[in-house]
């Protein structure tokens, strides 16, 4: 009998937090305490945000403003071993543009020197950029022909943006929306969403013309396309720069760790640690991704978070078989894993 463990940071807003890599050791050992005829394979990977390589083992070079982790897609047949996670340096846990440009123009110059095409997993997750993302394209970028430069300039990157929402850059449910989310009444914030929507409109109607790409389905413009209001526009302007973005962030990181391989044989649960679940972390979180990949081996999924704010429907329509509120800290995670060891791998 098998279990298979994919772990976030535990608690990151608490006032504990608990990394990934050791929030696993602590799920591994509470579970094999309460359950030692089990087989464990555990994951730690990142939440979809800037912070994400902080899972990643290996060594770190600096390149430009940012910093640069070996990143192994294990999920392939043949490891790729030439892609890279990046992630701000320091402890920085937003992404300056300025910095992250300097970064991406220091690693295509590698890649040209080396005659080759690096692919580059840049994951912005959906939280504020520290700076007008534009400035990705260089001082003053809101001309075409600027976005145009700087995308020659890395042509030799292939950039994996990961998000972990759906909204758009633009429209009713784009980017301006999020800043009234519950604060619709609030004048000012409303005259404010309004100012960002013109900006950007603005920004895209030039931008849109030399970025787009043809679609079968849907909308052809950039600016239309899920994912591109992440990060206060970043991920647009890293689409624009021919990057792809991804907004199922967390399956993506779970399938790179290999973890549909693991769920493949006598799994008995899979078991998702998440730092929080809401709505909107059940959409684009651990929970959600990790009970896609166990629908196809028929694998029940349960999820332990420090906190539970969804209702059994949105679970179940999630995929999700079951949820435990833990409560704050390491202490807590491993008394309630031990509880759910002890009721999803009985002794037989």
């Amino acid at each position: 009998m098998r279990v298979v463990m994919v772990c976030q940071e535990w608690d990151a807003t608490g006032p504990h937090p608990v990394a990934a890599d050791s929030a696993r050791d602590v799920a591994v050992r509470a579970w094999g305490e309460a359950a030692p005829h089990v087989e464990i394979d555990a994951f730690a990977i990142g939440d979809g945000g800037p912070r994400s390589a902080d899972a990643v083992a290996g060594s770190r070079s600096r390149v430009g403003g940012i910093d640069a982790v070996p990143f192994a897609d294990q999920g392939r047949s043949e490891a790729d071993a030439g892609a890279l996670m990046v992630v701000p340096s320091g402890r920085d846990s937003r992404w300056n543009p300025l910095d992250l440009a300097s970064g991406l123009l220091g690693l295509a110059a590698m890649a040209q020197a080396d005659a080759r095409r690096i692919t580059v997993i840049v994951p912005v997750g959906n939280a504020d950029c520290a700076g007008d993302a534009t400035l990705l394209w260089g001082s003053g970028a809101e001309t075409p022909s600027l976005v145009g430069a700087a995308r020659a300039g890395l042509a030799s990157l292939d950039i994996v943006i990961l998000t972990t929402t759906d909204r758009p850059l633009l429209g009713f449910h784009g980017m301006s929306s999020a800043l009234r989310d519950g604060r619709e009444a609030d004048a000012a914030v409303s005259v404010a969403a309004q100012a960002q929507e013109e900006r950007w409109t603005g920004i895209a109607r030039e931008v849109d013309a030399v970025s787009s790409r043809p679609m079968l389905v849907g909308s052809s413009r950039l600016s239309d396309q899920p994912g591109t209001g992440a990060a206060s526009g970043l991920a647009y302007c890293l689409a624009a720069l021919g990057g792809r973005i991804v907004t199922d962030a967390a399956g993506y990181l779970a399938d790179a760790a290999g973890v549909a391989r693991a769920l493949e044989g006598d799994v008995a649960v899979a078991v998702a640690l998440s730092p929080t679940l809401s709505p909107t972390s059940l959409d684009h979180g651990i929970a959600s991704a990790l009970a896609r990949a166990a629908s196809v081996a028929a694998v029940p999924v349960v999820a332990v978070a420090p906190e539970v704010h969804i209702g059994r429907r949105d679970l179940m329509a999630a995929g999700v078989a079951a949820v435990y509120e833990a409560g704050h800290g390491a202490d807590a995670l491993a008394a309630q894993l031990g509880r759910v060891a002890q009721t999803w791998t009985p002794r037989t």
